[in-house]
């Protein structure tokens, strides 16, 4: 058991030092079975284990897999469908479906988060008053495309049609095809969408289900 332990540590700390020192060359690096696609939904490559990602590359996680990135580390469920490219001011990504949880600590960056709706939004992070250093949350995209951003921790601070829209602690977004959905339950944030769509955000331009949006926006 102490040696499996000391093992796990080891293996993190390798892949901290290593995920940095991509960060900085501008990439990311990925943890676990993880199958990468090309434009028309074919696998062209099967990593296994620790690997770098390229930015942009539309990524399908055959197990549970990790991406990290200076500062930023995401971790998808099973089966779940992504793409992320990694900036010095901003780390973008894009869930085409599935789970993935993201932890955030450092507040000198943004993220833009994707959708498979041709529609995407970047967040402001803050952290909390009482010493937190980091953001949590997570994204869920279903089948029919509906996005759900959750943050359980911290705060994430939208820019929308109608102005900015904070996003604390066990609150989320709800974004659906075409327009959003919410409640008077205060775990849902809305409107986040206006008639005249996202403000200082703007829209991506074509895609399919089987493409990844242009992330150089």
């Amino acid at each position: 058991m102490k040696k499996t332990f000391i093992k796990a540590v080891a293996l993190m700390a390798a892949l901290s030092v290593a995920s940095i020192n991509l960060a900085f060359a501008g990439g990311s690096i990925g943890h676990g079975d993880i199958s990468v696609l090309d434009d028309k939904g074919q696998i062209t490559t099967k990593l296994s284990g620790q690997n770098p990602v390229e930015d942009g590359a539309l990524l399908v996680c055959d197990g549970k897999c990790m991406l990290k990135s200076q500062g930023i580390s995401i971790v998808a469920e099973p089966g779940s469908k992504i793409a992320v490219t990694n900036e010095s001011d901003i780390f973008k990504l894009y869930v085409q479906e599935g789970t993935v949880n993201y932890i955030i600590n450092s507040n000198a960056r943004k993220i833009a988060f994707y959708t498979p709706n041709d529609t995407y939004m970047v967040a402001e992070i803050v952290f909390n008053a009482a010493g937190s250093s980091s953001v949590k949350g997570f994204v869920v995209v279903d089948k029919e495309g509906k996005t759900e951003i959750t943050v359980t921790e911290g705060r994430l601070v939208f820019a929308t049609a109608d102005g900015m829209k904070t996003v604390d602690a066990n609150q989320k977004i709800v974004l659906a095809q075409g327009n959003v959905q919410g409640s008077n339950d205060p775990d849902y944030v809305v409107p986040l969408v206006g008639a005249a769509g996202f403000i200082g955000i703007g829209f991506i331009k074509g895609g399919s289900s089987d493409k990844v949006p242009s992330l150089s926006k």
